[in-house]
């Protein structure tokens, strides 16, 4: 197949969505499909770093400190190669900006068109600077009219799917893991990480990932705070850039724990392996996240995982068997006294670790290129029956 994949973010960009998107198209590659990439090109970016066909629309920073670019509705390379190149699919990862391109161009086309869910848009209303009901009612209405224009719908966990059907969407609704290439991951080496931050023998909690506003980070750092108060030799690693870093360190010394908080700022893909390794636990206050990639790294390197029971964590973790999980309602108390018991409970944080590891395999990219082939044929076939 040649596919033509359309995203409002992608590498250099580091966030879950263009990991996500590398990974399907490495995975689709290595079963011999040709995939090519439309996405945004960050500020000062040279296309020349780029990998054989990815097209870039011209784009502009969003407006505040996010971590996205806003397209630019037009790229004479981009329209060149959609004229050019005979495509089978569309597979788009966003109802917005460039997911909406690319559904025009699959209905201009006439091709079967699948897209994926990866976040419950809804809960970033908060963050945008108009009326939250007014937003709210737009993305709901939003994303349901876009799925029910597609052929299949794919997300990563049910409770995404299930939240789906009550909005109303009536298109198959798929399952779709996020993928990580498990084959490729390096052997864990916490011991540089730890000497190169000077974390010695300490319990270290830590954190892995953009520092964004719906992550939920005060709530961590909290959380951690408390546990320093019961754990004297306890360290917090907040591994990742984004725009909450400033405000973050300033939580950190109203806490009175800046001097037992190390921010690393980003680190390279290829040494997130180490780093997880490095962490005693992993620790997340995110609501928004469906199936965050950092979880399925952190079961890969043994790194017991600590989240509050929100949408996605809950589909992925299951408590006291591959991880742990907390009420939203008890806050930072209820995650720190999750963390406490993985040190007070040796046994408990054991049998997390071996059961983790052993469903990391449920991921692997292998695994999940097969299945997204499997959803393409759907949409082939959904396609044709309603052409």
């Amino acid at each position: 197949m040649r596919v033509a994949i359309f995203t409002s973010t992608y590498h250099p960009t580091l966030n879950g969505v263009a990991n996500c998107v590398a990974a399907y198209r490495k995975g689709l590659q290595a079963r011999g499909h040709e995939v090519f990439i439309f996405a945004p090109a960050p500020a000062d970016y040279d296309p020349a770093q780029d990998e054989q066909n990815t097209l870039r629309f011209p784009s502009v920073p969003f407006p505040g400190d996010w971590d996205y670019d806003i397209a630019v509705p037009y790229s004479a390379p981009v329209m060149k190669t959609l004229r050019k190149v005979p495509f089978d699919i569309v597979h788009t990862q966003h109802p917005v900006w460039v997911g909406v391109w690319g559904q025009w161009f699959a209905t201009w086309e006439g091709l079967p068109l699948v897209t994926t869910v990866h976040t419950e848009y809804e809960l970033y209303t908060q963050l945008v600077p108009l009326p939250e009901q007014l937003v709210d009612a737009y993305l709901k209405t939003r994303v349901t009219t876009y799925c029910n224009k597609c052929h299949v719908v794919t997300t990563p966990v049910r409770s995404t799917r299930d939240r789906l059907m009550r909005r109303g969407v009536v298109t198959p609704i798929e399952l779709l893991r996020n993928p990580i290439d498990v084959s490729a991951m390096p052997e864990p080496a916490p011991e540089k990480v730890r000497a190169e931050h000077a974390l010695g023998d300490d319990f270290v909690v830590g954190f892995i990932g953009r520092l964004a506003p719906e992550k939920n980070l005060n709530t961590v750092l909290k959380a951690a705070a408390l546990v320093m108060q019961h754990t004297p030799r306890c360290r917090f690693l907040m591994v990742g850039a984004g725009a909450e870093l400033r405000g973050l360190k300033a939580c950190a010394a109203e806490l009175g724990i800046a001097d037992r908080v190390v921010f690393t700022g980003a680190v390279e893909h290829a040494q997130v392996m180490h780093y997880h390794a490095a962490l005693d636990a992993f620790i997340t206050a995110s609501m928004s996240e469906t199936q965050p990639l950092s979880y399925t790294e952190a079961m890969a390197a043994g790194t017991p995982i600590v989240a509050v029971k929100a949408p996605g964590a809950q589909d992925m973790i299951r408590h006291e068997h591959n991880g742990l999980l907390s009420p939203p309602e008890d806050g930072a108390e209820g995650l720190a006294t999750q963390v406490l018991r993985l040190i007070q409970q040796p046994d408990l944080r054991k049998g997390i670790i071996d059961t983790a590891s052993e469903r990391v395999g449920e991921y692997d990219i292998s695994a999940v290129t097969r299945r997204l082939e499997e959803i393409y044929e759907m949409a082939v076939d959904r396609h044709s029956t309603f052409a």
